[in-house]
């Protein structure tokens, strides 16, 4: 709607363009396992980590139900973004191999 002014409602304007953020903003975050080698992947903050996790284990030759990525000590879900998370420039995220067994023991 438009007022006498000549300016534009603000019920009107896409929530997108109010946003602080650009949509498209990419962010660079490092990937680091447990023996001390680390990856760098470029980002975008609203993209679901899930792409960001199947490349590390496709780049790594790794099974992607076997990798777990820790943020901050919490396991990230693959539908979680950085933004979601906070995450900035250069943040570091861990992967952990999963461990299989935990059987009892038979001499």
């Amino acid at each position: 709607m438009v007022s006498s002014s000549g300016t534009i409602s603000a019920s009107f304007v896409s929530k997108r363009s109010r946003s602080p953020e650009t949509p498209h903003q990419k962010i660079t975050l490092k990937v680091k396992n447990q023996q001390g080698a680390e990856d760098l992947y470029k980002i975008g903050a609203h993209a679901h980590l899930k792409k960001l996790m199947s490349a590390y284990c496709m780049k790594r030759n790794l099974d992607y139900g076997s990798v777990r990525f820790v943020y901050n000590g919490r396991e990230i879900k693959a539908r979680q973004t950085p933004a979601q998370l906070k995450m900035e420039e250069e943040d570091e995220i861990c992967s952990v191999m999963e461990l299989g067994g935990g059987g009892p023991y038979t001499p």
